[in-house]
């Protein structure tokens, strides 16, 4: 994911088909570490592809799972207080 991350902020940086040294900077600008199996992986899959059409293949993609429900309900919140008889 944060090989995808950086490519798409490279190409809002002006580079319109980042490389992977574009990529490989911007991660180094985060201190992240680079995995270049990864990287060439990465680059391998997005290779002869529109970016923008892989978004949106995506994203409908995404939309087919759903959003799951909210969390259980919460608890009273707070110490249980006991009545003592007399």
């Amino acid at each position: 994911m944060k090989y995808a991350a950086a490519y798409l902020l490279a190409q809002l940086g002006g580079k319109d088909s980042p490389s992977e040294a574009d990529v490989k900077a911007v991660l180094a600008s985060v201190s992240a570490e680079v995995d270049d199996a990864k990287l060439s992986a990465f680059f391998a899959a997005i290779d002869g592809k529109d970016v923008a059409e892989l978004i949106k293949e995506g994203t409908a993609k995404l939309a087919t799972v759903g959003g799951g429900g909210g969390g259980g309900g919460g608890g009273g919140g707070g110490r249980r207080r006991r009545r003592h008889r007399r």
